[in-house]
C-alpha cells in the first residue's frame, strides 16, 4: 500500500513514535490504516519516505508496522522533528529513540499521565478516560496532575458533554483518591520502572511516602 503521511505521536514518559498512515490495505483479514515507524533508527533503515509504496505485516500477529519500502516515489526520507509536533520543546536522542523533553508542561504528556494516573491499573478512577481528560487539558481547566484536586462541580458542569451528575460523579470519584494505599499511588505516579510489583515492594519497605 502507499504511505500518505507520517504522523508523530507522543507518549506518556515522552517518548515519540513515528506512525505511517496508510491508503486502507487488508492484512491477515484485518483493515489496517495506520502502521508504526517504531522510531527515526527505523525510518532511516527504511529509507521510508510519503508517498512510497510500502509492504505492511503484523508484528507478533498483532501491531502493523511498515516491513519494507516495494517501490520509491518519495524524494528522500521523512524527516524526523527536531522539536515536539504537540509543545515545541526540543527533541533528544537517545540511542534510537527520541523524546520530548517538555515534561508535564507538554499536553500529550500530561493528558496521558493523568489518564494514567486514573486508569484501573493506578488509582481507578471512574470517567477519567481520554477523550475527557484531553478535553480539560485543552480548554485550560487541568494543567497539572494536582490540579485534579482542586477542581469543583462548577468547574465541569457547563462544559459541553457534560452535566450536573456526570460533573459530580467524577468530581466524588477523584475525592476518593485523596488517601490512596501508598503501592496504588506510586504506581499511579508513572515513575519510570516503578510498575505494581515494584511499588508493592517499595510501600512494605517504606510504610510512607514521607518516608
Amino acid at each position: 500500500t502507499r504511505v500518505t503521511d507520517v504522523v508523530v505521536q507522543v507518549g506518556r514518559t515522552g517518548r515519540l513514535t513515528p506512525v505511517a498512515l496508510l491508503d486502507p490495505v487488508d492484512v491477515g483479514g484485518v483493515t489496517v490504516s495506520r502502521a508504526s515507524l517504531h522510531n527515526p533508527d527505523e525510518i532511516e533503515r527504511l529509507g521510508v519516505g510519503v508517498g512510497d509504496e510500502v509492504r505492511v505485516r503484523r508484528a507478533g500477529d498483532v501491531i502493523p508496522e511498515v516491513a519494507e519500502v516495494t517501490e520509491k516515489r518519495a524524494e528522500g526520507t521523512f524527516d524526523f522533528p527536531e522539536t515536539c509536533p504537540v509543545c515545541g520543546s526540543p527533541v533528544e536522542r537517545d540511542g534510537p529513540l527520541a523524546f520530548c523533553t517538555g515534561g508535564l508542561t507538554c499536553d500529550a504528556q500530561l493528558v496521558r499521565a493523568i489518564v494514567h494516573y486514573g486508569s484501573r491499573t493506578a488509582l481507578d478512577i471512574d470517567g477519567l478516560g481520554e477523550e475527557r481528560v484531553e478535553q480539560l487539558v485543552d480548554l485550560g481547566v487541568l494543567t497539572s496532575l494536582p490540579d485534579l484536586y482542586r477542581l469543583s462541580v462548577g468547574d465541569l458542569a457547563d462544559l459541553e458533554g457534560w452535566g450536573e451528575t456526570s460533573a459530580r460523579n467524577l468530581i466524588d470519584a477523584i475525592d476518593a483518591t485523596r488517601s490512596p494505599p501508598l503501592a496504588d499511588f506510586l504506581v499511579a505516579l508513572g515513575i519510570p520502572e516503578v510498575g505494581g510489583s515494584t511499588a508493592r515492594t517499595l510501600a512494605r519497605e517504606f510504610g510512607t511516602l514521607d518516608a
